[in-house]
């Protein structure tokens, strides 16, 4: 049986780097601009493509200037070898689930 070896600073092991460090950058690049009527803010990591996924109550223009000015941060703060896109959703509340495949940075207080 093999010993499950935990991650430290010094050897990340198994750790999801390339996840934690693009759900990091996510957090960076939604600083200040997550659009008012969002419920949640969340990013999908595939490989190279990260999808920003954003759950609203409805979308303003001022919403969609926030939602595109968060897809520019994150593409500058990931480099240009990763392609970076949003998508959204109008709901009444907020859908999250720890098997969704999202890596969840914001959720409003419901």
């Amino acid at each position: 049986m093999e010993t499950m070896t935990l991650p430290t600073p010094e050897d990340p092991a198994r750790a999801p780097i390339w996840e934690n460090y693009a759900t990091a950058q996510t957090s960076q690049a939604s600083l200040g601009l997550i659009p008012e009527h969002a419920y949640a803010v969340g990013v999908e990591v595939k490989g190279r493509h990260l999808r920003l996924r954003f759950q609203l109550s409805h979308v303003t223009e001022a919403g969609e200037e926030d939602m595109n000015d968060i897809v520019s941060e994150l593409e500058a703060l990931v480099g240009q070898d990763i392609f970076v896109d949003s998508t959204f959703e109008i709901t009444t509340h907020p859908k999250v689930d720890p098997h969704d495949g999202v890596r969840w940075v914001y959720l409003a207080r419901w």
